[in-house]
Order: structure tokens, then C-alpha cells, then sequence
């Protein structure tokens, strides 16, 4: 079967970037599929995370960050230009390899993938969560990009009911925001951590990992850990990431005189070794697709506490047996857990483990097949 992924770029250190390529990688080696992934403005940039050799990769090279260098009216002119450049593009290279499947997502194009006159069928893969797609990641808009953002989502979202084959959403809440349709597939991502080491709990070390926006929510975090800190100074927080919002996020550190217990990392490769050497791992998003970081923090026997977001965490955690739940934006609350799993380390280290187990129903080995079952139910109709 030829299946072609269609993305803007793999060049980015984040987790849509890591499970896409997880699962090309799975499909090629695994299941012998012919695979292959076109971005549109990959350029020079190296890939994120290591390619299998039996992906194709195919770069189209349409520089859409040029057209933001122009005023807004330029910008319209110059983005339909290299809309157009790169629908014709995309389009050849589709005749040219003649995919069974082609696979998009709601980021990136959703309403160009899922018309094109091909034998292909379309699938489209809900990653951010339907209503949170076109929220910027600093969360900054003008009046009328607003207005812009939310025609093109109705016009998007619109199209992708009407033409696409298959709508994969990653949570059952993110699936309710689709409303009733017949196409609607619910698929969870996956980890590809598939060790037996697990943390040994006891290190006085919280993780944190995930892009500096407003949609993370670190500055919550931050505002729980001033109350933590003050009960127990000897643990420390460290929060992996970069974006838009470091500099601010630094300030509130500063501020609050926390300099000493919270330390701001950039993106690193090895964040496994980074969850072995913690003992939680908070999430204190505002809103998720998924909740990728839970599933890898836990399939390491970390146990995770988070705010109850949409959408995601109360799908993965086990309230109270793996890992603890706090209402969205009880900053208290959140404080309270830490400190709990912080004051009761046979409790933490129990919910590690049991994190470790339950957490399985996530792995390549388990999610994988209900892809191939999708595919071919698709390409059998």
C-alpha cells in the first residue's frame, strides 16, 4: 500500500513532529508499506527526528514565511501566489506516486488534501483538538485576523466533513467537537519508549516539557510551585521548552524570587533520560490535543499530575491510582497534589508503577494495528 503524509515541516522538536514520524517509520519497517512524507517548507532544515530510509521524503520548498514580511493586503497577494504554487506542486507529485492513502491534518492545508482528484482516500487527523486549532501560540490577535482565522476554520473544518474520507480524532472529547458523523475515528497517539528502566522516584525533581504559549500554561505552573517551594525548598522544577513565551515566563521566575528552584531548559533529544531523573511530571495546560508528555513521562514510571484540560489528561490518567487530576485552574489544588505526591513517596513511587503498566495501551504495538485496520477498511470500500 503507498501512503503519502503530507506536513508544513519536520523541523520543530515537538511532540505532532515525533509521533508522525514514529509512525511512518512503524508503517515502512513494521508493515512494508510504501511511505512517504511531503512537506512543503522543510528547506535546509534537518529533521527533527531520525527518518527510516524506507521513507520517501519530498520537500516542495514553498516558502510561506515570505508572505508575512508584506503588509496585510501584500500578504493576501503573496499567500494565494504560494497557496497556488503549492497546490500545483502537490498535485504532480500525487499523480506521480499514485497513493492509496493520503493523510493530513487539520494545521496544515486540511481543505486542499481532502479534494484532491485522486483514487486516494483522504484522511484527516485532529492534533490539536478542533476548537483550539487556529489559536496562535501567543495567543495574540488583531480584530480582524480573528475574524479571518475563524471564515477560514468554518471554510476548513466545513470542506473536511464534506470531502475527506476519514476524520481522526485523538481523544472522545475532541470527537464530540465534530458532532455526529460517520467518518469520525477515534485513534490515541502512541509512545515509542519501550523500555523496562523505570524512574526510581525518589530524586526531588519536578519535569515539566512543552512549547513556552499560553497554551501550556506555564505560568499556572509557576504560580503552584511559589506555594510548593515554600513547603519544600530542598525540591526543584525544571521545565523543558522554548516559544514565545520565555521571556515572561523568566520575569514571573524573577519575580517571585524563584530563580533558585525553577530552571528553564531548551528542547533536548534525550528528554527520556530527563523523565528518569524526576519524580513528577506536571501538566498544567490550559488545553491539549492529546497529552503526549503524560504517556511518556508514565511509560517511564513517572507519575503525572495535571489539570483537568480539555482534552486528553482524564483520558490518560487514572485519577487517584496513576497519576492525580486538579480542576482546570485551581492553582491551589494543583499545589496541593504536588505537595501530596512530594510528602508521600511510597504513594508516588506506587503510582509510578502502576503508571508504567497502564500506560502500555499506548504503545506502537498496540495503537499501530488500528491504523493498518483503518487503512484498509478505507481502501476496501
Amino acid at each position: 500500500m503507498k501512503i503519502v503524509y503530507v506536513y508544513d515541516s519536520i523541523a520543530r522538536i515537538g511532540g505532532m513532529e515525533r509521533i508522525l514520524t514514529d509512525k511512518m517509520n512503524y508503517l515502512a519497517e513494521i508493515y512494508g508499506h510504501e511511505v512517504y512524507l511531503i512537506t512543503s517548507s522543510q528547506g535546509n532544515h534537518p529533521l527533527s527526528f531520525p527518518l527510516s530510509d524506507k521513507v520517501e521524503h519530498i520537500d516542495l520548498d514553498t516558502k510561506f514565511h515570505l508572505q508575512y514580511q508584506h503588509p496585510l493586503l501584500e500578504q493576501l497577494k503573496v499567500g494565494w501566489t504560494l497557496n497556488h504554487k503549492f497546490e500545483q506542486k502537490l498535485k504532480k507529485e500525487i499523480k506521480f506516486i499514485n497513493p492509496d492513502i493520503i493523510s493530513g491534518n487539520t494545521s496544515f492545508k486540511a481543505d486542499l488534501i481532502c479534494k484532491l482528484n485522486c483514487k486516494a482516500k483522504k484522511i484527516i487527523e485532529s492534533h490539536c483538538a478542533k476548537i483550539y486549532t487556529r489559536i496562535p501560540a501567543n495567543r495574540k490577535k488583531s480584530f480582524f485576523k480573528d475574524i479571518k482565522d475563524r471564515y477560514v476554520s468554518y471554510q476548513c473544518f466545513r470542506d473536511v466533513k464534506r470531502y475527506s474520507d476519514a476524520i481522526v480524532t485523538l481523544t472522545q472529547g475532541d470527537a464530540a467537537m465534530w458532532g455526529q458523523h460517520p467518518n469520525i475515528h477515534i485513534i490515541p497517539n502512541t509512545t515509542s519508549i519501550d523500555i523496562q528502566t523505570i524512574s526510581s522516584c525518589e530524586a526531588p525533581r519536578v519535569i515539566a516539557a512543552g512549547r513556552l504559549t499560553w497554551q501550556k500554561g506555564f505560568d499556572r505552573l509557576i504560580d503552584a510551585w511559589n506555594i510548593v517551594q515554600k513547603r519544600h525548598p530542598d525540591w526543584i522544577l525544571d521545565i523543558f521548552g522554548e516559544g514565545f513565551y520565555k521571556d515572561s515566563l523568566a520575569r514571573q521566575i524573577k519575580d517571585r524570587k524563584l530563580e533558585h528552584s525553577i530552571t528553564i531548559h531548551p528542547f533536548t533529544q534525550n528528554i527520556t533520560q530527563e523523565y528518569l531523573n524526576s519524580s513528577i511530571l506536571a501538566l498544567s495546560s490550559n488545553y491539549e490535543g492529546f497529552g503526549l508528555v503524560l504517556i511518556e513521562a508514565m511509560s517511564l514510571g513517572v507519575p503525572c499530575v495535571s489539570f483537568d484540560c480539555p482534552f486528553g489528561p482524564s483520558e490518560i490518567i487514572r485519577n487517584q491510582e496513576d497519576g492525580l487530576l486538579v480542576k482546570n485552574g485551581d492553582i491551589q489544588g494543583f499545589a496541593n497534589a504536588l505537595c501530596h505526591l512530594i510528602e508521600h513517596e511510597a504513594e508516588r513511587k506506587a503510582f509510578g508503577k502502576r503508571a508504567k503498566q497502564n500506560i502500555k495501551r499506548y504503545s506502537l504495538r498496540n495503537i499501530m494495528p488500528q491504523w493498518e485496520m483503518l487503512f484498509h477498511k478505507l481502501t476496501e470500500k
